[in-house]
């Protein structure tokens, strides 16, 4: 018995979002849908965060926490986010910054056709809700959720609403096809 395996819906946050669109947009027959999570068509890094990532990189890895998070979320989530990336080299984290910086698809977003789901979080500083804005008027019928007191770390801050957000793209996928 053959089976058909269904096309993927790939799921970025960030420079995975920014991994999703290269995809979308250079095979977008291998599948289904895309979500976007903290993402943009462009990823400009502030100097502020590259060149400290180099200067002194524990200060940057607090700055680094202190934009990726809400004001609201919990400090405890903030101090263990700068002690994981610290984990990490340094010049491991400079290539991740660095190659978000070079990404720009803000000419070629609107060429996406598949279903796409944006969510940003309403405090993200990173990557503002306007990236997220501009992608939703690009990309026709794209979904946009911004889900309140989250910042650019919305799927530890808020799981709960982002899996709601997912669950319910994928299940609109899903029924539309039948």
């Amino acid at each position: 018995m053959e089976r058909k395996l269904k096309p993927a819906i790939l799921v970025g946050h960030s420079m995975g979002g920014a991994i999703a669109i290269e995809i979308a947009l250079g095979q977008p027959q291998l599948i289904g849908g895309i979500a976007l999570v903290g993402s943009g068509a462009r990823l400009p890094v502030t100097p502020v965060i590259k060149d400290g990532v180099i200067r002194n990189y524990a200060r940057a890895a607090e700055v680094i926490a202190e934009w990726a998070y809400s004001p609201k979320t919990d400090p405890k989530l903030k101090r263990s986010s700068v002690q994981e990336l610290l984990e990490v080299p340094a010049s491991v984290t400079y290539g991740d910054f660095e190659a978000c910086d070079r990404f720009d698809r803000m000419n070629e977003i609107e060429r996406i056709h598949l279903p796409t789901l944006i969510v940003c979080g309403e405090d993200d500083r990173l990557t503002p809700v306007k990236y997220s804005q501009y992608i939703k008027e690009k990309i026709r019928n794209a979904r946009l959720v911004i889900i309140p007191d989250a910042g650019h770390s919305v799927m530890l801050e808020k799981p709960e609403e982002l899996n709601t957000a997912l669950q319910a793209f994928i299940s609109d996928l899903r029924f539309s096809k039948v």
